[in-house]
């Protein structure tokens, strides 16, 4: 059997036009003899399988699956031509199940070193209608016009598919195991701006943006290993002019009989349009998106900001007005004259914040940390004195930072009336704020000694919009929500530390100015 085979593989690497053949046709199965021993039949799976064999089965008898005549009249036709892929003969087969399978066959006698015929090998290329089976081996059949009809068939459906694949409104390829293009159509030939001479001198690889080609790659890998039988991505080319072509690349696998992987059908669409309709889109999302942050931060202000500067306001005119003491009074003129001053700023920046109509981090101006924490605790002079408050400015005056003055306001406002907003009874309140450098950062430290908050219970809903943690009637759950939103439009950080009776501590990171 072993001898019979390496016969055959010989015969293979010997014969180029046999091969051509084979590679060009594939027949429904072949098999090969030795002359010296025509009792012993070599044949391939598929044609175990036309006649109806086990394909795991080693050896066939030769009378088995034809008998002498038909195969005495095969030597004779074939013996001293040389090898015509265009010669047809007829041959009946002996089905498994015994019934006749009529078949129409080429062959090729094959000689020894010294020139003498030594084994016959035999393609089996096309059966008779319904597979060829009868139960009469002599019912007479015109093979040579069955034969006719399915070379035509053969050539009509060749030509369908050769207009669809060069009609096809989307780009479509025939694409070797290692990349290369082997045929494309008209429309891939617009989407890239080359043409086929030019598209086939190059691999895909070659024209393919490089943070997509490792998917793809590895994709294609997958569909070899029998991962899987095709695969769908969105991927990048450069057109010969150099711009980029968006696409959505299908691609599939196409196997000979025996599963072995012939070449890759690509189909390309472009989708350049559509991704630039998708960017635009989004940009106008983007500036939208930004304009209701900043809407939404302008109403905070308003509300909160402004409330505290009239409340602080007041608040002092009441003092002034119950204080006989003219020392006291005039202090508390100075005091009055800095508070309206700081609303004056605020109004000032509500008006920039209107006026910007780009994103927020292209409009940071270099800020001095301290000058604004002083500025703030002036606007709330006059809540500090009355809840007895201690506020200690610590942050250094070199030390500046990268901010919307109107967030900054608002985000210290809101962090400094909450504390005294929750502060403990039983203690005279006290809110420090110090500030360290580190590289390009301001990590900015507003510590109190307040009432405090259950970080197990309540760390994941600190800075959500309307959560609360005490029970004071006038928290509404909105100033934590909106302050760390103006923190991150700002391109900061916020996080928090905090204990139960003792404090908290909230970290505010700035890029440095």
């Amino acid at each position: 059997m072993g001898t019979l085979k390496n016969d055959f593989y010989h015969l293979i690497k010997t014969n180029d036009r046999l091969l051509n053949f084979i590679i060009d046709s594939p027949p429904k199965g072949f098999w090969y003899c030795n002359l010296e021993d025509i009792q012993q039949i070599w044949t391939n799976p598929e044609c175990k399988q036309t006649l109806g064999y086990d394909v795991t089965d080693k050896i066939i008898k030769r009378e088995s699956i034809i008998l002498d005549d038909e195969l005495q009249k095969l030597i004779e036709n074939l013996d001293g031509k040389d090898f015509d892929p265009a010669a047809q003969y007829h041959v009946s087969y002996r089905h498994f199940d015994g019934s006749a399978l009529q078949t129409i066959c080429t062959g090729l006698i094959t000689e020894d070193e010294e020139g003498n015929p030594s084994g016959l090998f035999i393609a089996i290329k096309q059966l008779s209608p319904a597979h060829g089976r009868t139960k009469r081996l002599n019912k007479p059949v015109d093979l040579v016009q069955e034969f006719r009809y399915l070379n035509e068939r053969f050539r009509i459906s060749e030509e369908r598919f050769q207009r669809a694949f060069e009609n096809a409104a989307i780009g479509m390829a025939i694409v070797s195991l290692k990349g290369k293009w082997l045929r494309i159509n008209n429309s891939l030939s617009e989407i890239l701006g080359y043409t086929s001479s030019e598209l086939i001198k190059v691999a895909f690889q070659d024209i393919t943006h490089p943070d997509d080609l490792d998917k793809d790659l590895n994709l294609l890998n997958e569909v070899l290993e029998g991962k899987r039988e095709s695969y769908q991505m969105e991927k990048r080319y450069f057109h010969k002019n150099g711009h980029i072509v968006w696409a959505i690349l299908a691609v599939s696998i196409v196997k000979d009989s025996y599963g072995k992987p012939l070449h890759f059908v690509s189909q390309i669409t472009d989708i350049s349009k559509i991704k630039e309709a998708e960017i635009e889109v989004k940009s106008v999302l983007d500036v939208t998106n930004d304009q209701n942050r900043r809407l939404l931060n302008f109403a905070h202000i308003v509300s909160h900001n402004l409330r505290s500067h009239s409340g602080n306001l007041t608040m002092l005119l009441s003092f002034i007005e119950t204080d006989t003491d003219e020392d006291s009074r005039n202090e508390l003129f100075k005091m009055f004259r800095h508070a309206a001053t700081n609303l004056q700023e605020t109004v000032g920046h509500l008006n920039e914040v209107v006026a910007v109509n780009t994103t927020t981090r292209e409009n940071l101006i270099k800020v001095n940390l301290k000058r604004a924490i002083n500025g703030a605790i002036g606007s709330i002079e006059a809540l500090l004195k009355a809840e007895r408050v201690k506020c200690i400015n610590e942050v250094n005056g070199d030390v500046t930072i990268s901010a919307v003055p109107a967030y900054l306001d608002s985000i210290l406002l809101n962090f400094l009336t909450n504390s005294i907003k929750y502060h403990a009874k039983e203690r005279r309140p006290v809110i420090k704020l110090s500030a360290e450098v580190k590289d390009n950062l301001v990590i900015l430290n507003i510590q109190d000694n307040g009432l405090g908050i259950d970080l197990t219970l309540n760390r994941d809903k600190i800075f959500g919009m309307y959560k609360t943690f005490h029970d004071n009637k006038d928290a509404r759950g909105i100033g934590l929500f909106i302050t760390k939103n103006q923190i991150e439009a700002m391109g900061g950080r916020v996080y928090v530390e905090s204990e139960v009776g003792k404090g908290t501590t909230f970290k505010i990171h700035f890029k440095r100015g």
